[in-house]
């Protein structure tokens, strides 16, 4: 008898498990690969009975063809009380006429009739689309499916060619409908991308730890004092990523207050300026939401002026990786890197500090907008070289530094020499 086979039961299932656990997410696998647990449930007869009735090996749950609805049942058999994560990933028209395996419009609600019966046990939910009549099935299930108690991850994406940001934005389609009857208690982690919710009908948006949204034309992103009500409920937020995403820029006309970020995250008058006659009451940018658990901030193709507005609006001083990637129309991104390295005193600060103090003098505090950052991965920045050898020199913390200087200004690696 090969040694192996004198393992122990409980030993060889701890082995299992820590083999699933290591496997990359399905969205990360290489296609045609066979996951874990499939290969040791297929190495021998003690093996695969092991494996069977190892229900942790059967939590991931992978729809991308047409064999994946079978074998997802199989898995929902052999893990009948664990929690399980949904990996639901439908194709586009072209991709469905190179290959007819794949999901796509006639499998769509086959493969939620598999899954609907367990949501009490969904922990995750990750749902593409690339297809406008999927994501009307989309919409059809999730508005009537009813609470997910435990999901703690969800992600939606709609993943459409639109060619230019002017199609993304002039694209019109039905209002967005309340999901999971709005009620997921447990959720923590929030992945949008083309795909926007009806933001006052979604009370579960707080409480998050991660908030990453992407390609929402501004007319359908989210109001600003909603914005501020999901950050401002959500304290223990890690990370926040946006990719041509966050908040409203422009006000939409639909509330008394403007409810665009361009006036609340606008530069303070100075004190003595009067306002002008008929103007909206000052926001209050003199007061930022307080996100003291940020430590990852990632950057993607927005306008210098709507990032600097946006923060203004926060304060963030452990976030410790930033990433940007900044291309966006050929724009100069000066302003916006000066901001991060030295952002501008609010008016009761810049005059503090003038008179005698009992105290010793600790020093002035860091100016930068992100004092503890030590790991600057930038891919895309148009920005003079002196904001630049700001925004390092007020990054001292600074260990890792990725930077793609064909895709920065000229002269950005020698200000490293």
């Amino acid at each position: 008898m090969s040694p192996i086979h004198t393992l122990p039961v409980e030993l060889l299932t701890t082995i299992f498990q820590l083999g699933v656990d290591s496997e990359p997410i399905p969205d990360e696998r290489i296609r045609g690969i066979h996951t874990f647990e499939v290969l040791v449930s297929h190495v021998c007869k003690f093996w695969r009975q092991v494996a069977i009735h190892t229900p942790h090996l059967w939590t991931t749950v992978h729809f991308r063809t047409l064999a994946h609805m079978s074998r997802g049942g199989v898995y929902l058999t052999r893990n009948a009380h664990l929690p399980i994560d949904i990996y639901i990933d439908t194709c586009s028209e072209e991709d469905y006429q190179n290959r007819k395996d794949l999901l796509f419009r006639k499998q769509f609600l086959p493969v939620f009739d598999v899954v609907l019966p367990q949501i009490h046990r969904w922990r995750e939910l990750h749902l593409i689309v690339a297809d406008l009549e999927c994501k009307a099935f989309a919409r059809e299930v999730l508005s009537t499916c009813g609470s997910a108690p435990i999901l703690r991850t969800l992600q939606l994406w709609h993943v459409q060619n639109w060619q230019t940001s002017e199609r993304l934005f002039n694209h019109i389609g039905p209002p967005p409908v309340v999901v999971f009857d709005g009620s997921l208690p447990s959720l923590k982690h929030i992945i949008l991308q083309g795909v926007n919710l009806p933001w006052s009908r979604s009370p579960f948006l707080r409480n998050l730890t991660t908030v990453e949204f992407a390609l929402h034309s501004d007319n359908v992103r989210m109001p600003f004092p909603l914005w501020r009500d999901m950050l401002n409920g959500s304290p223990n937020l890690i990370r926040l990523s946006l990719l041509f995403s966050g908040p409203r820029a422009s006000p939409s006309g639909a509330s008394p207050l403007p409810d665009g970020i361009e006036w609340w995250g606008a530069a303070p008058p100075p004190p003595d300026a009067p306002p002008p006659p008929g103007a909206a009451p000052l926001p209050p940018s003199t007061d930022p939401v307080q996100l003291l658990q940020l430590r990852e901030v990632q950057l993607t193709n927005l306008e210098a002026d709507y990032l600097i507005a946006l923060f203004r609006t926060l304060h963030a001083p452990h976030v410790r990786a930033l990433e940007l990637a900044l291309d966006f129309d050929d724009q100069d991104f000066t302003p916006f890197v000066e901001f991060l390295a030295a952002p501008p005193l609010p008016p009761a600060a810049a005059g503090a500090g003038a008179g005698p103090s009992s105290r010793a003098d600790p020093g002035p505090p860091s100016r930068a907008k992100f004092p503890a950052l030590e790991r600057l991965s930038v891919s895309a920045l148009k920005c003079s070289l002196p904001s630049w050898r700001a925004l390092l020199a007020a990054s001292p913390r600074l260990t890792r530094l990725e930077a793609d200087f064909g895709q920065l200004s000229a002269g950005a690696f020698e200000v490293l020499l």
